[in-house]
């Protein structure tokens, strides 16, 4: 019994060990996120564009109008609040999904910013957006999210 524990615990140690671990800070993520938001809020257009990846920006060239366009509406950002987070993957690249409160004027809405750093050493720059309003359930989507997939274990 004793030998069969310790094949176990030294097979266990030489996965770990040819695993490619990394650890990934949620602080790097949030933090572009505020810039993103800080700009709505002041009504910065150009600084939260900043903030997405060129592929985003060469994907959803009609983002610009989205934001700018509830910012017309509804006037600046004036209130978030992160709700959760979770960790996701890009391929090689550590990505973070964030969920937000966002409040513009009379306008609630739920929104998921997707960020990702390449292969965890490049900044950290948004993918995908997701705005949902919370008083029609409208739903606008941009670059790219995460799927979540399920597993059914019987």
């Amino acid at each position: 019994m004793q030998k069969l524990l310790i094949t176990v615990v030294f097979a266990a140690v030489g996965l770990l060990v040819g695993c490619n671990v990394q650890t990934v800070d949620v602080a790097q993520p949030v933090a572009v996120a505020d810039k993103f938001y800080d700009a709505l809020k002041s009504g910065n257009g150009k600084a939260a564009l900043a903030q997405f990846a060129p592929e985003f920006k060469n994907q959803v060239d009609t983002w610009p109008r989205v934001l700018g366009g509830l910012q017309q509406m509804y006037g600046p950002v004036t209130a978030t609040d992160l709700l959760g987070s979770s960790l996701a993957a890009d391929g090689e690249s550590p990505c973070y999904s964030l969920t937000y409160a966002i409040k513009r004027g009379s306008l609630a809405s739920r929104e998921i910013l997707f960020l990702c750093s390449r292969a965890g050493n490049a900044p950290w720059l948004i993918r995908g957006h997701r705005l949902t309003r919370l008083d029609t359930q409208q739903t606008v989507t941009g670059g790219v999210l995460p799927t979540e997939v399920g597993v059914h274990v019987p």
